[in-house]
């Protein structure tokens, strides 16, 4: 099998590596939004928090690469990199904007410690 685009392996890596983070994320606020709801104890409301907070500040940091990388490669005159631009710096704001709202819902509930 030959594919009809040559991607460097670096943006391959980079780019499924903050969209894994990304459905990690989405995950752990999926399983937050249920235990509160459901009740669930105040470690894993915590512990869903934390790594939410974590799992954000890597998809920004990622993304932030991910730019960096595609504007590398469109400086090289390799134009089909520039529309993932958008794309990473829409990931990397969200990733940003969850850890800062994971981290105030943290700081709010148990005090900053």
């Amino acid at each position: 099998m030959t594919r009809s685009e040559h991607k460097p392996i670096i943006l391959m890596l980079v780019k499924r590596t903050v969209l894994f983070f990304f459905g990690i994320c989405l995950l752990s606020l999926f399983l937050y939004g249920i235990g509160t709801k459901q009740g669930f104890m105040e470690r894993t409301q915590f512990m869903l928090l934390r790594i939410t907070v974590m799992v954000g500040l890597f998809i920004g940091v990622g993304s932030m690469y991910g730019i960096g990388l595609d504007l590398w490669f469109v400086c090289h005159k390799e134009y089909r990199y520039l529309s993932g631009i958008g794309g990473y710096l829409c990931l990397g704001i969200f990733g940003i904007a969850i850890a800062g709202l994971a981290s105030f819902i943290l700081v709010l509930t148990e005090g900053n410690l």
